[in-house]
């Protein structure tokens, strides 16, 4: 019996596929440098997606693209939208520790990174809107954004100010294990190990 050809793609050149990790490397770093730069220089008076105006001058240092993405993650999130910083530079240290050690680091899957991170920028959206909810920032609205003042005050209705605490407390906590993939135990240990 003859078999049949192979329909898989030939695998690309190893040096080919290396300058490809490197750029995408290269290009996750300028995106995390990006995000930060239009959240730090974000203003009030910037057109954004919460607001239209019309002005020739634009004070973000990421342009008129940088303010609405400002507007638009401090609107969802809150001060939590530093997160996606931190999410996109973990990531970049996480791909390119691995290619450094040929696989032998931290084998989480994508998907688990990616639920802990949904976990902590959610806990953190709702912790911020129910415990710094008195606090004056120059964010387009509350501090937690839609999604935390959303989170936070049904939280808040269900559960009460403290148990809604302990509950968003302990999202952040599972979620920064799944997301940095350490271990709440073995911290313990390490400083007790210290003290």
């Amino acid at each position: 019996m003859p078999s049949r050809p192979s329909t898989r793609p030939e695998p690309l050149p190893e040096k080919i596929a290396a300058l490809l990790q490197e750029a995408r490397w290269l290009l996750l770093g300028v995106v995390a440098c990006y995000v930060a730069l239009v959240l730090f220089g974000y203003h009030r008076d910037d057109p954004g997606w919460s607001h239209a105006l019309l002005m020739e001058r634009v004070h973000n240092p990421g342009g008129r693209l940088g303010a609405w993405v400002a507007d638009l993650m401090f609107s969802l999130f809150g001060l939590s939208a530093w997160w996606w910083v931190a999410f996109i530079g973990f990531s970049l240290l996480l791909a390119f520790r691995r290619q450094q050690l040929e696989q032998r680091v931290d084998q989480r899957s994508l998907l688990v990174s990616l639920l802990g991170f949904v976990m902590v920028l959610v806990s953190s959206a709702g912790l911020e809107a129910m415990r710094f909810h008195t606090m004056q920032t120059p964010l387009p609205l509350a501090p937690g954004g839609i999604l935390g003042m959303e989170l936070g005050s049904n939280t808040y209705q269900y559960l009460g100010f403290t148990g809604g605490t302990l509950l968003l407390l302990a999202g952040m906590a599972g979620g920064m294990s799944l997301f940095f993939g350490m271990s709440w135990v073995q911290l313990a240990e390490d400083t007790g190990a210290a003290l």
